[in-house]
C-alpha cells in the first residue's frame, strides 16, 4: 500500500495512480496548504473530497458574470471555474451505453462531420493547426472513419444521397445548425478532451438536409424528411431508432389535418421514436409536429450553469424553465399535455464550424484565456502578440497592463459568446431535444427490443418532477439519462428484469427474494455481516441494493468515504449475465447523503483496476476531479 502525500492514510497504489488529475481549483487549494505538492503526487480520495467540499463553500452565491468587467455572457461562479458544465456534469448518465448500434436521424438546416463525431477520439488530430482550408481539412477529416451513416439532401428541391456531397462538408452558415444538434447529442468529446461529450457517443448518425439557400424550413420541407425516411422503409436500411426534429412547423393546425404531425405517427407506428423541439415562443402555442400525439415533445430548463443534486430539494428549486411553447393535444376524449419533459436548454456547449473563420479566432483566444487562468499573463501576452493579425490587435498589446490583457480577451470573447477554445455557448429545445433523442439512443443499446411508446413512458416515469414550476409546460419532469437506462434495462428483454435499481433501498422482503448475503459498510475494511438474506433490518439502519455491469471483470468490490476507499474489501458477486451486486447495511443518519462510492472493477485478463461511478445512480458529489461520486442516499 502508497501513503496519501497529504494525510498519509494507506491508498491502494492502482487508485493513487488515478488521482492525479484533480481539477484546477482543487489543485490550487490543495498547494496553498501543501506548497511543494503537485498533481503528479497524486492524493487519497478522502483527501480530494474535503478540498471540494471546501472549495464548494468559496463559489459565489450570485454569477460573477454580473460583478466583473467587461462582463461575461455567461454565468460562472468561481475565478478559476470560467466556462460551462458538461453535459454529465449537469445530469449524469449511464456511461456504460453510449448509444453503439443505434441510428440517430436528424433533420436540420446543414450539417458538418465534426471531428467529435469521429469514431473513436485521436490524440494526434489538430484541426486548428490547418487554418481553416477547407480542402485540407475535408482531407485531414476523411482519413479518420466517423459515425454518419448516410447523408441525405433534400434541400433546394432535389434528393441526392451520399456523403461525398458538396453540401455536407461546406461553409455555409446553414451547416452550423446541423451540426450544433448532432454533436451535442453524438459528439465524443474530441476537442473538449471529453468535458462536453453527448451522451451517445457511439450512436450512428443519419443527417437529412432540409430547407431553402436563405435558411428557412418550411413546414413542407420538414415533411419531405419524414416521408424519406418512411420510403421504401429507408429508416429501417439504416437503422434509425429515434429521430430528432430541431426545427418546427409554420402555423397551428389540429395534429389529425397536419400531414407533418401524421408522418410522426406513421413512423411511431413502425418503430421510431420521435423527439421533437417544443419550440422557444415561450407562450402556449405548439406547432407541427410538436403536437403530434406519439411525438415526445421536448421543452427546455435552466440551471445558471450551477451544480445542484437532485437530492437536495432547495437546489431542485432553483432550476427555472427556459421560455418554450406549451399546450395540449386533444386524442378522442384525452388531452395531453406538452412539453412531455424537459431538458437543458440554455448555458450549453455548442461547436463552432471547423471551416469557419470564427474556429480559429477562438481557438487563439481560448489558448490565450488558459494562459492568464494559470497565471500566464505573459504567455497569454505572447499568444496573443504571435496571433495579431487574426485577431485584429494592435503590437500594443506586448506593453499593455495585465489587465488590459484580460479586459482585451474578454471584449473578443463575448460577442462570440466564448465558453471553450471550439465551442460558444447555445440556447433553445433545439439542444434540449438531443440530449433526449440521445438517452433515448442509450437506452436501446440497452434494451433493443423497446418500442418507441415504452422509450416514452420510460423517459417520462424517470424523469425528474420540477413541483416548483407550472405543472403544463413542465410535462413529467427534468430529464434523468441515467436512471432512464436503468429502467430500460428492466424492462421485458433487458439484461437486468427483475433486479432492484442500483443505488435504491430496498426492504427486507426484496432482499429475502434476491437471496444474497449483506455486507457491511463501515469504516474500515468490512467483515461480513453476521445478519443473512432476510433477516430483519434495524430502524436505524438501511438496506442499499447497488450493482454494476462488468462483464470481463475478474472482481468487483465496492469502495467509498466509508471504508477508505479500500478495494477487495467489500466485494460484490456475479451473475450469470456480468452483472455484479450486492446489498450493503449503512447506517442511517449523518452518513447518508454524504458517503461518497465507486466500484473498484478489476478486468480479468490485465488484472488491471478502474474505478467507475454508478451509472444507475443520479445522485452524483463533488469528487476534487471532473467525474463526481456517486452517493449513498
Amino acid at each position: 500500500m502508497n501513503s496519501c502525500p497529504l494525510c498519509g492514510g494507506t491508498v491502494h497504489p492502482e487508485l493513487l495512480a488515478k488521482t492525479t488529475t484533480p481539477t484546477l481549483p482543487i489543485g490550487r487549494l490543495i498547494q496553498q496548504d501543501f506548497p511543494t505538492w503537485q498533481p503528479a503526487n497524486g492524493l487519497c480520495p478522502n483527501c480530494a473530497l474535503t478540498y471540494a467540499r471546501r472549495h464548494a463553500h468559496t463559489r459565489s452565491q450570485r454569477p460573477l458574470n454580473a460583478q466583473t468587467f467587461p462582463r461575461t455572457t455567461f454565468p460562472y461562479y468561481h475565478p478559476l471555474e470560467y466556462g460551462l458544465l458538461g453535459l454529465t456534469q449537469r445530469l449524469p448518465h449511464h456511461p456504460g451505453y453510449t448509444g453503439r448500434g443505434v441510428t440517430i436521424a436528424f433533420l436540420d438546416s446543414g450539417y458538418y462531420p465534426h471531428p467529435d463525431l469521429g469514431e473513436t477520439v485521436d490524440p494526434s488530430l489538430d484541426i486548428a493547426s490547418l487554418d481553416t482550408d477547407l480542402s485540407r481539412i475535408r482531407l485531414a477529416l476523411e482519413k479518420r472513419p466517423n459515425r454518419i451513416r448516410q447523408y441525405v439532401n433534400l434541400a433546394e428541391g432535389h434528393e441526392g444521397v451520399g456523403v461525398d456531397a458538396p453540401s455536407l462538408w461546406s461553409d455555409a452558415g446553414n451547416s452550423w445548425h446541423g451540426q450544433m444538434t448532432t454533436v451535442i447529442a453524438a459528439g465524443n468529446g474530441q476537442l473538449s478532451n471529453g468535458l462536453h461529450r453527448g451522451y451517445a457517443s457511439q450512436a450512428g448518425l443519419l443527417p437529412i438536409k432540409v430547407g431553402r439557400p436563405s435558411g428557412s424550413i418550411p413546414e413542407d420541407d420538414i415533411l419531405g424528411g419524414l416521408q424519406w425516411l418512411l420510403r421504401d422503409d429507408n429508416w429501417q436500411r439504416y437503422g434509425v431508432r429515434v429521430v430528432n426534429v430541431s426545427v418546427g412547423g409554420d402555423f397551428p393546425q389540429p395534429w389529425w389535418e397536419n400531414p407533418l404531425c401524421l408522418a410522426v405517427e406513421e413512423l411511431t407506428r413502425r418503430g421510431v421514436l420521435v423527439v421533437v423541439a417544443a419550440g422557444n415562443s415561450g407562450q402556449e402555442r405548439l406547432l407541427a409536429p410538436a403536437q403530434a400525439p406519439s411525438a415526445l415533445t421536448v421543452g427546455g430548463s435552466d440551471d445558471a450553469n450551477r451544480r445542484w443534486r437532485m437530492d437536495r430539494p432547495g437546489e431542485v428549486g432553483g432550476l427555472r424553465l427556459y421560455h418554450h411553447s406549451w399546450g395540449k393535444t386533444a386524442v378522442d376524449s384525452w388531452l395531453i399535455q406538452k412539453p412531455e419533459i424537459v431538458a437543458p436548454a440554455v448555458w450549453l456547449a455548442g461547436p463552432i464550424l471547423p471551416v469557419s473563420p470564427l474556429f480559429r479566432e477562438l481557438w487563439v483566444l481560448g489558448r490565450a484565456w488558459e494562459a492568464l487562468q494559470n497565471g500566464d499573463v505573459d504567455g497569454a501576452r505572447q499568444i496573443l502578440d504571435e496571433w495579431h493579425s487574426v485577431l485584429k490587435l494592435t503590437w500594443a498589446i506586448r506593453t499593455t497592463s495585465d489587465e488590459a490583457v484580460r479586459e482585451a480577451l474578454l471584449l473578443r470573447m463575448n460577442p462570440h459568446k466564448w465558453v471553450h477554445r471550439h465551442a460558444q455557448h447555445v440556447d433553445g429545445t433545439s439542444v434540449a431535444a438531443p440530449l433526449v433523442a440521445a438517452t433515448a439512443a442509450q437506452m436501446l443499446e440497452a434494451n433493443p427490443k423497446l418500442t418507441p411508446y415504452q422509450l416514452k413512458q420510460l423517459l417520462v416515469e424517470s424523469s425528474l418532477p420540477l413541483r416548483h414550476l407550472p405543472d403544463e409546460q413542465t410535462g413529467h419532469g427534468l430529464l434523468q439519462p441515467g436512471r432512464a437506462v436503468a429502467l430500460a434495462l428492466r424492462r421485458h428483454g433487458g439484461l437486468l428484469a427483475g433486479l432492484p435499481v442500483s443505488g435504491m433501498q430496498i426492504s427486507d422482503d426484496s432482499l429475502r427474494k434476491l437471496g444474497i448475503g449483506v455486507r457491511v459498510a463501515v469504516d474500515a475494511p468490512a467483515v461480513e455481516s453476521p445478519a443473512k438474506a432476510g433477516s430483519p433490518t434495524d430502524e436505524s439502519e438501511r438496506l442499499i441494493y447497488l450493482g454494476t455491469h462488468a462483464p470481463q471483470a475478474r472482481s468487483v468490490s465496492l469502495v467509498g468515504s466509508f471504508n477508505r476507499w479500500q478495494p477487495e474489501h467489500l466485494c460484490l458477486e456475479e451473475t450469470q449475465n456480468g452483472w455484479w451486486h450486492g446489498v450493503f447495511r449503512f447506517p442511517a443518519g449523518e452518513h447518508l447523503g454524504a458517503s461518497c462510492y465507486r466500484f473498484w472493477v478489476v478486468d480479468g485478463e490485465s488484472g488491471r483496476g478502474e474505478w467507475l461511478v454508478d451509472g444507475e445512480n443520479p445522485v452524483q458529489a463533488e469528487s476534487g476531479f471532473v467525474t463526481g461520486h456517486s452517493v449513498i442516499g
